[in-house]
């Protein structure tokens, strides 16, 4: 693919949301969410991309982005209650949620 081809028109908006899971459930979490939560967002307006990241001392990591400001504004209230009745055994603290339009990218 060329240079040009890879370039993204219009600006693009992150959804950022960090928490920890209990000990050991990283994968059930993650399994869940492949499964449930990521074909619902696959149908949001302006879905881009995912990335459920894993970090140290069970901390989870989840970038969401749209082209659609609003969409990725308002994701997590949209999944709310599937989210609670899925994920919400499996966290050891309340999300924390950051949202903003994503000012620098590369892809390879």
């Amino acid at each position: 693919m060329s240079e040009k081809e890879h370039e993204q028109t219009g600006p693009i908006f992150a959804a950022i949301r960090r928490g920890k899971v209990k000990p050991g459930t990283a994968e059930e979490f993650a399994a869940r969410v492949k499964a449930g939560a990521l074909p619902a967002m696959k149908k949001m307006d302006g879905f881009k991309a995912y990335f459920l990241v894993a970090g140290a001392e069970d901390t989870i990591i989840a970038v969401s982005l749209f082209t659609n400001k609003a969409v990725a504004e308002t994701s997590t209230q949209t999944l709310m209650p599937w989210i609670k009745e899925n994920l919400g055994p499996l966290l050891a603290s309340p999300t924390e949620a950051i949202d903003g339009e994503v000012i620098v990218s590369d892809t390879a």
